[in-house]
């Protein structure tokens, strides 16, 4: 192992084009904002490398994406990962229908990378479908066919309780392919020693989630000149509330308007203006259902307008305080230093109000009770003031490098 020393700068500047991101999707806001981090950081140590984001996206819509950022997006749907895995797979990606013109340029960027980040956030797990999983492993397999250093950046991983026609597919599979990147980042102490122990790994560490770690990205990095962000004017004192499709999955659509309803009640009780603010693609309509709730309400109001995460930065530092289930969308409001009720069902976001010392502001799904939601929500209405110089303490005094922690792990081959 070397450090972040010439041997490995060389390698970056001299050997190979790319750097590749995998496991993200533009339409999840959070996501998009693990590969911002990614392409700043890059861009500000290795800026003669060319980022490129492999994605779960129709090839139509990555055209649309490559008009508006400064970065290559590349489709990478479910039939191109079965083709490039190979074996009975490439059968299954052909009768899927791949495009000959996009797989050689999956393969002529793949054959000139140096360095890989894997950003899926949530995926290893069986709270997903067994496919889900294995879509991720086999992203693994083809970066490891093409030698290329694997950084899995931080996230969570288990539990893996698999039906009987996954299971021992995925264990064998996991074992064979999870030893292979250079260092696996876990978001938290649960999935830190799950995944050790699932697949017998050697190669994990603990780290924050890397957005809440991030920096500030230069927006020119980012987009293209042509771009230009969106602002919206929000009254003092009002309240945000940032939905959740997966609760609606997880458990039922009835039970997640529940508690977007009854939180939206009381604070309207308590004389808060009140705005809806769909976080991802995905919750659209889980955002027109709860919004439908409320159409004769003057003092609730529905923000849908597909923003990006620098957007959400902007319109989010606006709010007293925020009630959301989407993990991004509260590491984002803690970025702006905005206090959060987190309304959850996993480890995440234990671990994330822990670290914040918030986590008397979590609410865990799966016991809702609209009393201890009330109570909180009183909590909030008198501290946030407090709260926020808490969170503003927290981004003070962090002093961990993720970066540095990554290429001190990358294993240089003379």
């Amino acid at each position: 192992m070397l450090r972040v020393d010439a041997a490995f700068v060389k390698m970056m500047e001299e050997v190979m084009e790319y750097i590749v991101v995998v496991g993200a999707k533009m339409s999840n806001t959070g996501s998009q904002s693990m590969v911002f981090q990614i392409v700043g950081e890059m861009h500000k140590r290795f800026p003669n490398k060319k980022v490129v984001a492999l994605m779960n996206h129709k090839r139509a819509l990555v055209e649309n994406m490559n008009e508006i950022y400064n970065f290559e997006i590349i489709s990478f749907c479910p039939a191109d990962i079965l083709y490039l895995y190979g074996g009975i797979q490439n059968v299954a990606g052909r009768m899927l229908g791949v495009s000959k013109k996009n797989i050689n340029h999956i393969k002529a960027v793949l054959q000139n990378t140096c360095l890989a980040f894997d950003v899926s956030g949530y995926s290893l797990s069986s709270n997903w479908s067994g496919a889900n999983s294995l879509k991720y492993l086999y992203q693994i397999a083809i970066l490891k066919k093409y030698q290329i250093p694997i950084v899995v950046m931080p996230q969570s991983f288990g539990p893996f309780e698999y039906g009987v026609v996954f299971k021992q597919y995925i264990n064998r599979l996991g074992k064979k392919l999870l030893p292979y990147p250079n260092i696996i980042f876990a978001r938290e102490k649960y999935s830190y020693h799950i995944v050790r122990k699932q697949f017998g790994l050697n190669n994990v560490a603990i780290s924050m989630d890397m957005v809440l770690l991030g920096k500030e990205v230069d927006q020119s990095i980012l987009l293209k000149p042509t771009i230009k962000l969106r602002e919206y004017s929000i009254q003092e004192g009002c309240i945000a509330v940032v939905p959740n499709n997966k609760l609606a999955e997880k458990f039922s659509l009835e039970a997640a308007l529940e508690i977007y309803v009854s939180a939206i009640n009381y604070l309207t009780e308590c004389k808060k203006k009140v705005y809806i603010v769909q976080h991802s693609e995905t919750d659209r309509n889980l955002c027109n259902k709860l919004a439908a709730k409320f159409h004769t309400n003057k003092d609730i109001t529905l923000l849908q307008a597909n923003l990006n995460c620098l957007e959400y930065d902007l319109l989010i530092r606006h709010f007293d305080f925020i009630i959301a289930s989407r993990y991004h969308a509260l590491v984002h409001a803690y970025k702006q230093k905005v206090p959060c009720i987190a309304i959850g069902w996993s480890e995440k976001y234990n671990n994330l109000l822990d670290i914040l010392k918030q986590d008397r502001y979590m609410i865990d799904a799966k016991k809702f009770n609209k009393e201890e939601l009330f109570k909180k929500i009183d909590i909030m209405l008198q501290n946030y003031d407090v709260e926020h110089m808490q969170i503003q303490r927290f981004f003070e005094n962090m002093d961990e490098d993720l970066y540095q922690m990554i290429f001190r792990q990358i294993e240089i081959k003379e």
